[in-house]
């Protein structure tokens, strides 16, 4: 069988994922599944995720979308157009594979290795959403290979959060959040700090080390 491979390089034994268990999956003979999904219309597709250093990102968020109209690269914009069709999560060894239909018309489908509240947008830069049109109309299980990169900040992140006691609640708040998109001060000889997460929809009001206040509002991207 003929596979298609997004990217150079990554793990041979990928060109069987496509057709056996993984990400998660139960495992089943390679030939068997692979009838039994073009059979039922189904398509088959597998491959392995890494951050830029070459190693496996475990439990990333892997989704398939259909579209009867084009959708924008950014993973957070055009959700109520889309329908999902599958979803998943990488396993330990960054492997995944989705088995879903393919509906019949003329939509798009789109590939995203993205979800609100499971990727780690304070490590990884967000990846944009991946067309893959072409492969699902031609009914072949196929390979594809993704490399996520390291957000721009997280050195600083990681330089900021070791400046505070583990315990401290500006570190929890760096770490799952990021640093603060705008910080203001309270007012003058005080020691009250807004931290605003703009696109996160989060603020958190802090006194000294101390969370005094956390509102949530309709994120805002930029």
């Amino acid at each position: 069988m003929k596979t298609f491979r997004a990217k150079a390089g990554g793990v041979l034994l990928l060109v069987s994922l496509a057709l056996s268990g993984c990400g998660g999956s139960a495992a089943s003979p390679a030939k068997s599944s692979a009838k039994a999904a073009r059979s039922s219309g189904q398509i088959v597709i597998a491959g392995l995720v890494t951050n830029s250093l070459g190693f496996p990102v475990a439990r990333l968020p892997v989704r398939i979308i259909a579209s009867k109209r084009p959708l924008q690269s950014d993973p957070r914009l055009g959700l109520k157009r889309g329908k999902l069709l599958v979803s998943g999560t990488t396993a330990s060894d960054g492997t995944y594979r989705l088995i879903f239909p393919a509906p019949p018309g003329s939509k798009r489908f789109y590939l995203s290795f993205y979800l609100l509240g499971l990727f780690d947008e304070v490590r990884f830069a967000r990846p944009a959403r991946i067309d893959i049109t072409a492969k699902v109309r031609a009914k072949k299980p196929f390979i594809f290979d993704h490399e996520l990169t390291f957000h721009g900040a997280w050195d600083r992140v990681q330089k900021t959060i070791r400046a505070y006691p583990k315990s401290s609640p500006k570190a929890r708040v760096i770490r799952r959040y990021g640093i603060a998109e705008e910080i203001r001060k309270a007012g003058k000889g005080t020691k009250t700090e807004v931290w605003w997460y703009y696109s996160r929809g989060k603020r958190f009001d802090f006194e000294g080390d101390k969370i005094v206040a956390e509102k949530n509002f309709s994120p805002i991207f930029k």
